[in-house]
């Protein structure tokens, strides 16, 4: 119900008065309004009020899927979780799981209505199951539901994709390739193609906090992420920093790089642009532009596609650089864990799944361990 109040001249407070929540507390909501009208007072009034209604003020016993979804967006997903798991977790909601289950009680929903959305879908299935999961847990935890619907709901299967990558030999061209190449290009190409990084982390390597020359390895513990047009350093992915070791001959490399980069962000002077931390400190990242200011992260993707084309390259994804590390680094008969731990997997099941498959020659090569006892 609304009531409204007179300020001034065309100036008007409307009241929304909502009930009681569930521990007796009396709901009102208010907006101060400046009218043209009595009709555009009633209009305003009216609008307000449908706004409010729509709001999350259900008593708990009778709470849509949509309201506590954003309970556990305030209370558990923002205080608890990163910037990049929100935004994926916000991507889900409101591409599929709001528009299907939003308007529906939490105490309705059970587990066939779960099963029929998710054989349903054709893309993403496990991602949505995974945020599903977290959403009725929540529930549970906080008392909202006695039972949890997603109980016994067994994840589907992710599509395996075959991972491609470049072997020995072609890694070995690709390098040479690099010689002729822009120098920060060759950099970030073989910082991928060696230490196996993301595109994200390498974007996030900053001058002083990152790069350690006298031990040979660069920390890899920000990523640089990009957010309602505005760059910012987020944790790395699963918050697991890390060093990854590179060989001294790559790190003269970089060190040169990290020279000329220095002196010419000196020559630009005032004209570098940048970009800044909360306490207003200039965050000195090491592949930017001329400028200074950082380059989206699907700008490294498109330079290694003219890379690719102009040298006639096998025709792999960025991110396939990894993978060419790692299989590598397989056949180098490196511990697993050490993979693990250098590409920033969440654990070895991760890496033992993407990485056991050998070339065929590799294969071939295993029965040799059986020939001294035949």
């Amino acid at each position: 119900m609304a009531s409204v109040t007179q300020l001034a001249e065309n100036k008007y407070k409307i009241f929304v008065e909502l009930g009681y929540n569930d521990l007796g507390k009396r709901i009102r909501r208010t907006k101060t309004v400046t009218v043209t009208s009595n009709r555009d007072l009633k209009n305003k009034i009216r609008d307000f009020e449908l706004k409010c209604m729509q709001e999350d003020n259900e008593p708990i016993d009778n709470i849509t899927f949509k309201s506590f979804v954003n309970k556990w967006l305030k209370n558990h997903v923002k205080p608890h979780l990163t910037q990049t798991t929100l935004d994926t977790y916000n991507q889900i909601l409101n591409s599929y799981l709001l528009d299907h289950f939003g308007k529906v009680k939490m105490k309705n929903i059970r587990k066939v209505h779960i099963v029929e959305f998710l054989s349903e879908q054709e893309t993403m299935a496990p991602n949505k199951y995974m945020v599903l999961k977290s959403i009725f847990a929540k529930a549970v935890d906080w008392e909202v539901l006695k039972d949890n619907p997603m109980k016994g709901i067994k994840e589907p299967k992710r599509e395996k994709k075959d991972v491609d990558f470049y072997n020995e030999a072609e890694l070995n061209h690709l390098f040479e390739v690099l010689d002729h190449c822009y120098p920060k290009h060759r950099i970030m190409i073989k910082l991928a193609a060696i230490g196996g990084l993301r595109r994200s982390e390498i974007a996030g390597i900053r001058e002083d906090e990152s790069i350690n020359y006298k031990e040979d390895y660069i920390y890899i513990d920000k990523q640089l992420r990009y957010r309602n047009g505005m760059f910012y350093l987020a944790p790395v992915k699963n918050n697991k920093p890390r060093k990854v070791y590179f060989p001294n001959e790559f790190m003269k490399e970089l060190k040169t790089y990290h020279t000329q980069f220095k002196s010419h962000r000196m020559e630009l002077g005032n004209l570098w642009r940048g970009i800044y931390d909360e306490n207003d400190e200039m965050i000195n990242l090491l592949f930017v532009k001329e400028d200074g200011y950082p380059a989206h992260v699907n700008s490294i993707g498109n330079e290694w596609t003219k890379i690719k084309k102009r040298y006639d390259l096998k025709n792999i994804s960025f991110h396939q650089l990894r993978h060419s590390c790692a299989s590598l680094m397989v056949k180098k008969g490196i511990n697993f864990k050490v993979i693990q731990e250098r590409l920033g997997h969440a654990n070895i099941g991760i890496t033992l799944d993407l990485y056991s498959h050998l070339e065929e020659e590799q294969h071939k090569e295993s029965t040799s361990a059986f020939d001294s006892i035949l």
